[in-house]
């Protein structure tokens, strides 16, 4: 039985290495079967059989075998799932969005429990960073008229909506770019190709949160590292805005939202849901969607179909102080700055080019934060899981460099290059 457990523990380890790839990659389609494997279906599969190795292993070894050590999960964390939850009570009515946002926390823990020492971890790193690039080509062969920028066709194949790949690109370009900073030889140009490519992808999205996510991204990376190749990125992206006129109408669009319909139906979606917050401020209406919508409805009646049938308020933080009031809004803000100051403290305990990849995670999670002010990532199944990926990744980074090291061999290899 104990090969058994071994293999089925190296099979979830695979299984959660294709999930993330796919995140890189896209949904790959079957076309005889009709069928299709995105990273929120492996995922969701590798978990139910995660459950079925943690009865084996508990048969078999008892409670202490169990990774009880990793599973010391941040009280953030369980804050945010706990008061998500508990926002639905009493019955769990329009629970669909819940499922998803449940199997996405599951991803958080599977990855947390499998997943440590710093050769797991700069596998899920490059698999984040890297692959996106692929997505972004993906893309253009799949629609090359995206290129035509006089027609303004958003990018978005493979992935659902433009807004998700540009949330995709804001976060990885990042990762992609410390790399290209922080390695050497094949890798570093490889980086930088999948840099280029997600950067054209990016921008062909016409996603104006995500290009203000990235943005505020390249400036924090720009003022930590004062490198020469973030300098360079921005301006070809200001070139880019600058001489093609669609590009540059779209992004003075934010200076002058007056002008813009898309933006004052938006604006007007996060004014609703603040009073709908404010209704419920404690606990929300209850996660999801569908109890939005229905607490648009009560409070708008008849009055204002359009905002009723709103899919979501494009704004993550509005929208979980609709949907879960001030506690889960509270939580979510800890978590988000609890993460962001491990990363940071781990930056300060490295030099050369491990901070370089800690300060290029803290600038994806930056983006990531950013970006929330103009869409909600936490319904769309790529980049929930991207989230979890990223906070795991966080939290295991933080976990190892919180651990005393055993030898100084150890300690010799954290701060050197």
């Amino acid at each position: 039985m104990q090969k058994v457990i071994t293999w089925w523990e190296r099979g979830l380890i695979a299984a959660l290495y294709l999930s993330i790839a796919l995140l890189g990659i896209g949904r790959l389609e079957f076309f005889r079967s009709g069928g299709s494997i995105s990273a929120w279906s492996v995922s969701r599969t590798t978990f139910f059989f995660w459950l079925i190795w943690k009865v084996m292993t508990r048969v078999r070894f008892g409670h202490y075998q169990l990774g009880a050590d990793n599973l010391a999960i941040p009280i953030p964390v369980l804050f945010f799932f706990t008061f998500v939850t508990i926002s639905l009570l009493p019955d769990f009515h329009n629970s669909g969005d819940y499922l998803y946002f449940f199997f996405a926390s599951m991803h958080y823990l599977m990855i947390v429990d499998l997943f440590s020492g710093k050769k797991n971890l700069r596998l899920v790193y490059l698999l984040l960073a890297l692959l996106p690039g692929l997505v972004a080509v993906r893309g253009i062969v799949h629609d090359p008229s995206v290129l035509e920028l006089s027609h303004m066709r958003r990018f978005g194949y493979p992935l659902p909506h433009p807004n998700i790949a540009g949330y995709l690109f804001a976060v990885a370009i990042p990762l992609c770019l410390a790399l290209a900073i922080g390695e050497s030889g094949r890798l570093r140009k490889l980086s930088l190709l999948s840099c280029a490519a997600q950067l054209l992808g990016l921008i062909l999205t016409y996603s104006r949160g995500s290009w203000l996510g990235w943005l505020a991204s390249m400036l924090f990376f720009g003022v930590t590292l004062k490198r020469i190749e973030i300098g360079a990125f921005l301006l070809v992206a200001g070139l880019l805005l600058a001489f093609a006129t669609p590009l540059r109408d779209r992004a003075f669009s934010l200076v002058r939202p007056q002008t813009d319909s898309s933006i004052n139906d938006r604006m007007e979606a996060i004014e609703a849901g603040l009073k709908l917050g404010l209704e419920h401020p404690i606990l929300g209406m209850g996660y999801g969607r569908g109890r939005l919508r229905e607490g648009l409805r009560d409070l708008y009646g008849g009055t204002a179909n359009a905002i009723t049938r709103i899919a979501h308020t494009h704004n993550v933080y509005v929208e979980l102080f609709a949907v879960t009031g001030a506690s889960g809004l509270g939580a979510f803000l800890w978590l988000l700055g609890q993460a962001l100051c491990q990363i940071l403290s781990d930056a300060r305990r490295t030099v050369g080019a491990e901070r370089v990849f800690q300060l290029g995670i803290a600038a994806a999670w930056i983006a990531f934060a950013i970006t929330g002010l103009w869409d909600v990532p936490l319904y769309h199944h790529d980049i929930r899981i991207l989230f979890f990926t990223l906070l795991a990744l966080i939290h295991l980074h933080h976990h190892e460099y919180a651990t005393p090291p055993s030898n100084a061999d150890e300690l010799d290899k954290r701060t050197k290059v």
